[in-house]
């Protein structure tokens, strides 16, 4: 599947992260997306891999999950379409905290932290946009997981 330039920029204008953006900026981001294909079960990264891209559900689904001692794995959420994850590698050169794996065969598109520090040095407007809703995106992604930790204090007083 290789979508021509207008799909994509459907594809990257609806999605959460770029809504805010106008036409040419998000046509300006086509170009600096590469197509990813992956097939059902294939790994897309390992938690602790080195991180330096976004990746952006087109079709298929992605489970993220992190190692776990009694069950070898813990799935953290499934993403469909739509969806983007790896985002914290294009903040920062830490190891990627999850697994990424396809749960069915999965078209998505990517772009390096390279290519997006160059984006939003060259339109700084948009940029803000983009980050500033990485930012929120982030700041639900670690509300949702204290309030995991918290029912899971919660429930070991009880064992």
């Amino acid at each position: 599947m290789n979508p021509d330039k207008d799909i994509i920029i459907e594809i990257l204008k609806n999605l959460t992260l770029f809504q805010e953006l106008n036409y040419n900026a998000v046509k300006e981001l086509t170009y600096l997306f590469s197509d990813r294909i992956f097939q059902s079960g294939e790994t897309i990264f390992e938690e602790n891999d080195t991180g330096n891209s976004l990746l952006v559900i087109v079709s298929g689904e992605v489970r993220i999950s992190q190692r776990a001692d009694v069950s070898g794995e813990e799935t953290l959420t499934v993403l469909k379409k739509g969806d983007f994850f790896g985002e914290m590698a294009l903040l920062d050169d830490l190891p990627r905290s999850a697994t990424a794996i396809a749960q069915s065969d999965t078209f998505m598109l990517e772009i390096s932290r390279e290519k997006f520090l160059h984006f939003v040095e060259k339109d700084t407007a948009s940029g803000v946009r983009i980050l500033l809703t990485l930012a929120r995106n982030l700041s639900a992604r670690l509300r949702e997981a204290d309030s995991k930790i918290k029912a899971f204090v919660n429930l070991s007083q009880w064992l």
